[in-house]
């Protein structure tokens, strides 16, 4: 089989390309198919992170609405991609290589989920329905494990190393916290669980995860590309996934990049530089899929960003949470805010290098204004605290947004 020619795009197209895949208005269940999978992280200064990634693709879209989309129509449930992550539940075949690596992962540090107090905490959750870890098994601490990540309780390793390995899922969460339940009684009526190969469930994996990001290089750190297989491994899965079609390679001023066929036909809908999304303004999620590759990012777009959540403060340059600010093609500043009661404070708002607040770019403040009104729509805030630096343009904006 000769093998398919790598394409060629310029950093400007592929930019074009990633705008117009990801930022394209759709209605919810739309914006799940074209994503996949959304990571889910539970800090929630400005919503949680699944929140941040609909609001910048879905006209209307109100903070928590994630949570009926998955445990109320069932169309995403939790599971783990490249982190704990919302995925489609028709999907769910794909997911036996993480179940089967994480098994032996758990064994390895002395977990078993054959073992006979694992299978009693399966048959509690099936004679009692969706149950917190509060619920559920010995709740006594034990001292050899005071200081884990998972907490002193044994049963709670139990459960995790059961959710990790697909004996139990979430039917839906009380305070964060997960309800387990069976699969087959979370997984919508007809869903598939038949097992695949590994083949064919790494190459829905690795394609997921180009899918989510758009575009995405095989030379990204392993954060980006965490899966349940050595590199060597992903990269003879994608070459198969390549001479099939579902994958396409390109060549972007010399780096190889991943990307779908699906995305790559956005490129013919953006061939109107004016159209939207290309002058818009939008406030994405730290773990946004289009950030993930953080590298990709600085090639591309020139926008060099880390989120030092994790960050001891006095390390801190940006700030706590920090929220990318997208204007058409380009970042044009970053914001770290927290959103309680009802009042949008913003604590910093750093533009970048080549932005003078004193006088934004032509358009800038008003596509900013609608923008702003979104966001404070979204979180359900009728109040607004604004820092220094943003510039009379800006604060303006966000002014007139809030009235």
């Amino acid at each position: 089989m000769t093998a398919p020619q790598r394409l060629t795009l310029t950093p400007a197209d592929a930019r074009r390309l990633l705008v117009h895949y990801h930022f394209r208005p759709a209605p919810l269940a739309s914006v799940i198919r074209r994503l996949g999978t959304i990571q889910f992280d539970p800090l929630a200064p400005v919503g949680t992170n699944p929140d941040l990634v609909l609001q910048a693709r879905v006209p209307g879209y109100r903070q928590g609405d994630w949570q009926q989309a998955a445990y109320g129509q069932r169309w995403l449930v939790d599971g783990w991609d490249k982190q704990a992550s919302l995925i489609q539940p028709a999907e769910w075949w794909a997911q036996a290589p993480f179940h089967r690596w994480f098994a032996c992962r758990w064994q390895h540090r002395g977990v078993d989920v054959e073992a006979p107090e694992a299978r009693a905490l399966v048959e509690q959750v099936e004679r009692h329905g969706p149950s917190t870890s509060l619920e559920l098994g010995d709740q006594r601490a034990d001292p050899a494990l005071r200081g884990s990540w998972y907490g002193p309780k044994r049963s709670r390793h139990l459960l995790k190393a059961l959710w990790d390995s697909g004996h139990l899922m979430t039917h839906h969460r009380v305070g964060g916290r997960h309800a387990y339940d069976l699969p087959e009684r979370v997984l919508p009526q007809g869903t598939s669980v038949a097992e695949a190969s590994d083949d064919e469930a790494l190459q829905r994996l690795v394609a997921r995860r180009v899918q989510a990001a758009g575009l995405l290089r095989p030379a990204a750190d392993g954060a980006v590309w965490s899966l349940p297989c050595p590199r060597a491994e992903r990269d003879r899965i994608a070459a198969r996934a390549i001479a099939r079609g579902e994958l396409l390679e390109l060549d972007v001023d010399g780096t190889a990049y991943w990307t779908t066929p699906e995305a790559l036909a956005t490129l013919e809908d953006a061939a109107e530089p004016l159209a939207s999304p290309s002058r818009e303004v939008r406030f994405l999620a730290p773990l946004d899929p289009l950030m993930w590759d953080r590298g990709g990012v600085a090639r591309l777009f020139a926008f060099d960003y880390v989120w030092e959540v994790y960050k001891p403060e006095t390390q801190r340059r940006w700030g706590y949470y920090v929220v990318p600010v997208l204007w058409g093609e380009r970042f044009v500043a970053r914001f770290d805010a927290r959103c309680q009661q009802g009042i949008l404070t913003i604590l910093a708002w750093h533009w970048e290098s080549d932005i003078t607040p004193a006088r934004l770019p032509e358009g800038l403040d008003e596509a900013l204004e609608p923008a702003a009104r979104a966001f404070l729509d979204y979180l359900g805030a009728t109040r607004l605290v604004l820092p220094r630096g943003l510039g009379r343009e800006a604060r303006h904006a966000w002014q007139r947004a809030a009235r």
